[in-house]
């Protein structure tokens, strides 16, 4: 039986990731990590640091879908008690991602920005797309619920990474976003963001690889949040009995 510790539980992903629980053999959430209990069962208060005596049941592995600032909690008390994590929080700074790199040295952990199976999918077709239309300008278009914090998406960055790897560039030499005001002609090579945020927008990521001429669009929509829900627990089924390490949610796929 996996003992499942749910980070967020009182978020809409945590609410997605419980439900996606109920009934699932092999599987049985033990505690609940999250500011309020929302009627939920709750392990600690995410706004303090972690104490295991609140932990009636310590999991064999946490989903997280929280806030960079609790992720962090998390990764350095599971890291001390031999916790896996699969951590699909965003928003983390580069020395927090090195933080999480340290950890995976003792622990497993699968990072990912988005567990929908399609838009790994959307991902891939963007990497062969970006090698192939080379010289063809691109612009990332991304929509999402009026609560969300960060801009650009977590989503939407790895699409424009996975762009930025096919053309042999650094993301952050090349990323343009929130254009305003007089701005000039558009630069060759760059790869521009825009963001919308509004009413209950689950999730919508468009690369528009824009030609003369011509215009390919490669767009992903997700209506429910269970999608991303399945796909975390597909990770955590995966991630038993692995050796510690840092894991994509391509080695969970099985895509190149």
């Amino acid at each position: 039986m996996l003992k499942i510790g749910i980070v967020g539980i009182g978020g809409r992903m945590g609410h997605a990731v419980w439900d996606c629980c109920q009934g699932m053999d092999g599987v049985k959430v033990v505690c609940g990590i999250d500011r309020s209990s929302d009627g939920l069962p709750i392990g600690w208060n995410a706004e303090v640091a972690p104490e295991p005596s609140l932990l009636k049941e310590v999991p064999d592995l946490f989903v997280d879908f929280s806030r960079p600032d609790c992720s962090m909690k998390v990764v350095e008390y599971a890291a001390a008690r031999n916790c896996s994590i699969v951590l699909g929080t965003t928003g983390f700074t580069p020395e927090q991602r090195e933080q999480i790199k340290a950890a995976s040295r003792s622990i497993p952990i699968v990072m990912a920005a988005n567990f929908s199976v399609g838009v790994n999918l959307l991902l891939n077709l963007i990497h062969k797309s970006a090698g192939v239309l080379s010289d063809v300008d691109l612009e990332i278009v991304e929509a999402h619920h009026r609560y969300k914090v960060d801009a650009p998406s977590g989503t939407a960055l790895a699409m424009g990474e996975a762009a930025a790897s096919a053309r042999h560039v650094a993301l952050r030499d090349v990323m343009v976003a929130g254009r305003n005001g007089d701005t000039g002609a558009r630069q060759y090579g760059t790869i521009g963001f825009s963001s919308i945020r509004g009413g209950d927008i689950v999730g919508e990521h468009t690369a528009m690889f824009c030609g003369d001429g011509e215009r390919l669009e490669l767009k992903h929509i997700a209506t429910s949040r269970q999608t991303f829900a399945s796909g975390a627990m597909r990770a955590a089924k995966w991630l038993e009995k692995r050796k510690p390490g840092l894991y994509g949610i391509n080695d969970v796929l099985g895509l190149d």
